[in-house]
């Protein structure tokens, strides 16, 4: 019960015990540290006693420091307690208040063997907490099934999103980049190695923050380059030993199932999380579209690659991950993974071509099968010199091969009343490509006054080679231009190369108190090269020997990329800001030619520009206003301004025609400038820890110039499509979130969140018909509101989640706009039921609504999943699963894209309904010894409210304690 009390202390207020002080008063002050780790323990209970009366009650703060103030000279006795170790008992007799403050000798907690299934916890932890730069979700008021990996209980947070790729969505439309656990990298910038093979019932928080570049928080610099990634802190409890399991099952489709019809499943996790080191071995075999790793071979497969949101998938991936502190001077980490994939595809597309007088549609139907081997490495080596020296090292390295088949069927149809057909064709198409990149990048940075004056340098070096070689055939028919049909049989090889390296320097200068000067230039140099062989079938010779040179043109392609920065940084108690000014000239040069045509090694010139110059100029201003920042409040108001480049990639900028797909050819353009992205925002955020609410709004606005956008030419008669990227100003876009979140009870076992997000897309393209070209200006409304409602108790979870979307596009030079206004609804429950005797129950049912998209895409789905578990085995290690998915039959893979230029419904085969047996077995040697707890890990074992000096370390709602 005196624990139960103490922890009743970080909840609500104690008042004093009413004394009369007729003299001086005096404090008393302690550090209290882990006797274990010698490290400082945060949030430890601090009762001073006088007889059985409490007195006062304090938390020790971050650094396990405690300061006991205003009370007179008596004797007293002192309890420290926390969760998960024992409690401290110090007798402080009257004599020892001889001078105003009393210091206490250094208090030592030991861990204890108390399993939260001992302990009753009176609260229930918030869902979500809102920082500067961080949304931190609370995992133990997620509820997910028994098995459940990261990629699940994403899922479930408010606002967050998980698209069918896997990818990761963030409330203002950022995909996250990167995992870290604990801090820590996890498989470099393959973020789908921590979501789809660590379990949920690991981890503490979820905390999706905008990153700072590792090269700003080197040198000091915001260099504007953040990324969005997700922080996982794994519960404490689980960081002192081996842990990990292992899942077999084995099942069958529910419908259609023939010889392939078999599923199966295999996953190995080992982890071992401690404070200083990490390691971690991954190993996930299975057909059931979980591809446990990024298809990191797309970025050199000659331009191909398929999105993983369609299709049948088996993968096999294994890998290692390593992250060690060897000492107060050297840190490394990497990992190295491989990852096997066999995906087939089925895609069935309808696409409204947008002209100034009329549209036209084509359909088209394709089916796709790749083979995919991608072998991964990352590395990152730190070591700290001196007290003012660090230098850091970090190379990456993959390779790729992969083999493909697609073919398909595609027409043309005009829109006349009768739909008249323009064209049609055929096309089988095989591809085998590898492909090498590597990066280095060495970074070194030197303090030189205690006061934050800083020097620093940076040197990067990369390499990207890819080959391909394959076979195209075709058959064209053009209806109104029968002259032009033609048969294709072609030989296709192609050679990539892009190699870069560049140079970074920095420098810090304070100014004054708390004031900083900071400058720093970069330069990178791109080089492009890229070669196309392309050889047409003679039945003359029966073999492949003839060259056309409109199927054989190469490139080559020079950048000079520089960045020039000065700003001035203040920083205070209530607020900091940046202001600075970026100046990025741009130099390039390229000439495109076709290899060998006039005999061995004479090359045709046919185009070749000896270099064109450009320079962007843009402010930078980042402002922070930090009306309260307690431990029970945060207020803070953000305004940012950056710009940035983005480099065109190969394909843009090669302007060899391609021609897998006949009647839309698709050529780059070496002409191309970099494009410039100015990025505006401004976010306010609330967050009351102790009533648990929190509000955030999010302000975007970007616009780009030199955008990249394509250009379409329409062939008279014949329908075919010329596409070629150019650079075009023009586009830009705007986006408001919001976000809001409370406890609705008392219990704070009912919650509600909300989000809502409104955006408006202004997109520039250009149509060319009759010789006539048009600038079509697109503009898109969009508009979503969500809604989420939870309850929680010990042994029943609950999770409704509302959703709409309204979407609304008009274009300038357009006369037929229907079709143009869409609508999705959706709802999702999901529940989950702890049973006696160790079962479980789970069950997710989710409905999909789609509205106002092309004849026959307008379809409805109701997709319900279910499991039920039983734990046994000594300690309830081994676990016993039955899950059924899609269980009426009703899954679709359906979207919508929008451009300038058209409008195009997507529709592609998905995995069908499936059940599945699975045995999962945990094992784990946490702190020395055996696991001990009762039942599946519930709730929030080792609970903290997050951020510096936040209470509630570990004050979750208890469960049964188990791995």
């Amino acid at each position: 019960m005196k624990n139960i009390f103490f922890i009743l202390l970080l909840f609500i207020p104690v008042a004093s015990v009413s004394q009369t002080n007729t003299g001086s008063t005096y404090s008393i002050k302690g550090v209290i540290i882990d006797s274990t780790d010698n490290k400082p323990i945060e949030m430890a209970v601090v009762g001073l006693y006088s007889g059985n009366k409490l007195v006062k009650g304090e938390a020790a703060d971050k650094s396990g420091i405690f300061i006991i103030k205003n009370i007179p000279a008596a004797q007293y006795n002192l309890q420290v307690t926390l969760l998960g170790y024992d409690t401290a008992r110090i007798a402080i007799p009257q004599n020892r208040f001889n001078r105003q403050q009393l210091v206490l000798d250094t208090i030592f907690l030991k861990t204890n063997d108390i399993m939260l299934s001992d302990i009753t916890i009176m609260a229930e932890p918030p869902e979500l907490v809102i920082k500067e730069d961080t949304l931190e979700y609370n995992a133990g008021a997620f509820k997910v099934a028994e098995g459940a990996v990261v990629e699940d209980l994403i899922k479930r947070l408010p606002g967050m999103e998980v698209d069918a790729d896997g990818n990761i969505i963030k409330p203002n439309g950022k995909q996250v980049k990167r995992v870290f656990v604990d801090g820590k990298e996890f498989f470099g910038d393959d973020p789908k190695m921590a979501t789809k093979n660590l379990t949920a019932d690991i981890v503490d928080k979820v905390q999706v923050i905008e990153k700072k570049s590792d090269m700003a928080i080197l040198t000091g610099i915001d260099d504007g380059d953040e990324e969005t990634i997700i922080n996982l802190t794994i519960k404490k409890g689980m960081k002192k030993g081996w842990m990990g399991n292992v899942t077999s099952g084995l099942g069958a489709l529910t419908r259609n199932n023939k010889d392939d019809g078999m599923r199966y499943t295999e996953n190995v996790m080992v982890n071992r999380f401690l404070e200083n080191d990490q390691v971690s071995f991954i190993a996930n075999a299975n057909n059931i579209n979980n591809q446990g790793s990024s298809d990191r071979g797309n970025n050199v497969r000659s331009g191909r690659g398929r999105s993983g949101r369609s299709g049948i998938t088996s993968s096999n991936t294994f890998g290692v991950n390593i992250a060690k502190i060897v000492n107060d001077k050297i840190k490394f980490g990497g990992n190295i993974s491989y990852n096997y994939s066999d995906s087939y595809a089925e895609n069935d597309r309808f696409r409204q071509n947008l002209l100034k007088d009329s549209v036209s549609y084509r359909k088209s139907v394709s089916t796709d099968r790749d083979y995919s081997n991608n072998l991964n490495f990352d590395g990152k080596l730190e070591y700290q010199v001196d007290s003012s020296t660090m230098i850091v090292f970090t190379p990456n390295l993959s390779y790729n091969y992969s083999k493909s088949h697609s073919s398909s069927y595609q027409k043309t149809l005009a829109g006349d009343k009768d739909s008249t057909m323009v064209n049609e064709s055929n096309s089988q198409d095989r591809m085998k490509t590898d492909g090498l990149s590597t990066r280095l990048r060495l970074d070194m940075s030197r303090k030189l006054s205690d006061k934050g004056r800083r020097i620093s340098f940076g040197a990067t070096y990369s390499l990207n080679k890819s080959s391909g070689s394959g076979t195209n055939n075709s058959e064209n028919i053009f209806y109104l231009s029968p002259g032009r049909n033609t048969n294709r049989d072609q030989l296709v090889e192609s050679n990539q190369e892009r190699y870069s390296y560049g140079l970074t320097l920095s420098y810090v200068e304070p100014v004054w108190t708390n004031n900083f000067l900071d400058f720093s230039y970069n330069i990178e140099f791109n080089n492009t090269n890229n070669k196309r062989h392309t050889l047409d079938y003679e039945e003359d010779t029966g073999a492949y020997t003839y060259i056309d040179p409109d199927y054989n043109k190469s490139s080559e392609t020079k950048n000079t990329n520089q960045n020039i920065r000065a700003n001035f940084r203040s920083v205070r108690p209530k607020y900091t800001y940046n202001i600075g000014l970026r100046v990025a000239p741009t130099h390039t040069g390229s000439k495109s030619y076709v290899e060998d045509w006039y005999g061995a090694g004479h090359d045709s010139i046919v185009n070749r520009l000896p270099g064109r110059t450009a320079a962007n100029i843009a402010p930078q201003l980042d402002f922070t206003y930090r009306f309260d920042n307690t431990r029970e409040l945060r207020r803070n108001l953000r305004f940012r301004y950056n710009g940035s480049t983005t480099q065109p990639s190969v394909t843009q900028l090669d302007p060899t025609s391609n021609n897998t797909n006949p009647l839309h050819i698709r050529s780059g353009n070496p002409d191309l400038l970099p494009a410039f992205n100015h990025n505006i925002s401004l976010e306010y955020e609330f967050n009351n820890r102790e009533s648990q609410k929190a509000f955030s709004v999010n302000l975007r606005h970007q616009f780009t110039q030199n955008q990249i956008i394509n250009y379409t030419t329409y062939e008279e008669n014949t329908g075919v499509q010329y596409s070629s990227p150019i650079n075009e100003n023009g586009t830009w876009n705007t986006n408001a979130v919001i976000n809001f979140a409370k406890p609705l009870n008392k219990s704070k076992r009912l919650k509600f969140s909300a989000r809502a997000n409104l955006g408006y897309n202004n997109q520039v393209g250009y149509n060319t018909v009759n010789k006539q070209s048009e600038r079509n200006i697109s503009k898109t409304i969009n508009a979503s509101q969500e809604l989420n409602l939870s309850y929680s108790s010990d042994f029943f979870y609950g999770q409704f989640r509302g959703r709409v979307n309204y979407s609304k596009t008009s274009n300038t030079v357009i006369v037929n706009q229907q079709g143009t206004e869409t609508f999705n609804f959706g709802l999702t429950y999901n529940t989950n039921l702890t049973l006696p005797y160790y079962w479980s129950v789970a069950s997710d049912i989710n409905y999909t609504a789609n509205r106002g998209l092309s004849s026959g895409y307008n379809l409805n789905e109701l997709i319900w999943n279910a499991q039920i578990s039983k734990q046994f085995l000594k300690q309830n290690r081994g676990s016993l699963r039955l899950q059924i998915n899609d269980i009426l039959q009703q899954r679709l893979s359906i979207r919508r894209n929008v451009t300038a230029n058209y409008l195009e419904d997507v529709k592609n085969n998905a995995m069908t309904g499936y059940f599945m047996v699975s045995f999962a077995y945990r094992f784990n040697n946490i702190g020395g010894r055996d696991n001990r707890g009762r039942g599946r890990q519930r709730d929030s074992e080792n609970q903290d409210y997050g951020g510096d000096g936040d209470y509630g370390n570990r004050r979750g709602r208890g469960g049964r304690n188990v791995f």
